[in-house]
This record gives C-alpha cells, structure tokens and sequence, in this order.
C-alpha cells in the first residue's frame, strides 16, 4: 500500500512549477506561430497550423495537470513524504 502511495506523489512541488512554466512557454511558443501565421503560404501553413494545434494542446494539457496537482497538493515534500500523509 505504501508503494502505491508512494507512486501517486512521486512529483514534487518544484517539478510541478517547472512543469507549469514550460507549459506557459509552449503556449507563449503557439501564440508566436499564430501571429505569423498570417505571412506563411502554400505547404507550410498545414505543418504551422498542426504545429500551433499540438503545441497548444499539450501546453494546456500540461498546464491544467500540473496546476491541479499543485493546488490540491498531490506532491512529494523536500523529505520524501507526502503532503497530506502529514496532516493525517
């Protein structure tokens, strides 16, 4: 049972943030690509628009799981514990 726990909260509150930064990064990475969308012709703009798709959906994806993680406090402690095994 242990192990399982230990499994459910094998993110820690620093890999959570950093997940959330690049999310934010690769969503700021989509934005870019839409913005010059506009000036692109011909067979790029179907490698762009896919580009723009993927990269905003897994940037959302990221950006949503982390962020749930972190609020709810579904991470590892610096010690390795879990938080809400404290509390209990």
């Amino acid at each position: 049972m242990d192990e399982k726990k230990n499994k459910k909260y094998r993110d820690t509150k620093v890999g959570l943030t950093l997940r959330i930064l690049v999310s934010v990064y690769v969503l700021y990475l989509a934005y870019g690509l839409i913005q010059g969308f506009g000036e692109t012709a011909g067979n790029d703009r179907i490698f762009i628009a896919a580009a723009i798709v993927i990269f905003i959906a897994a940037g959302g994806a990221i950006l949503i799981v982390s962020a749930k993680k972190l609020i709810r406090k579904e991470y590892a402690d610096a010690d390795g514990q879990a938080e809400d095994d404290e509390e209990q």
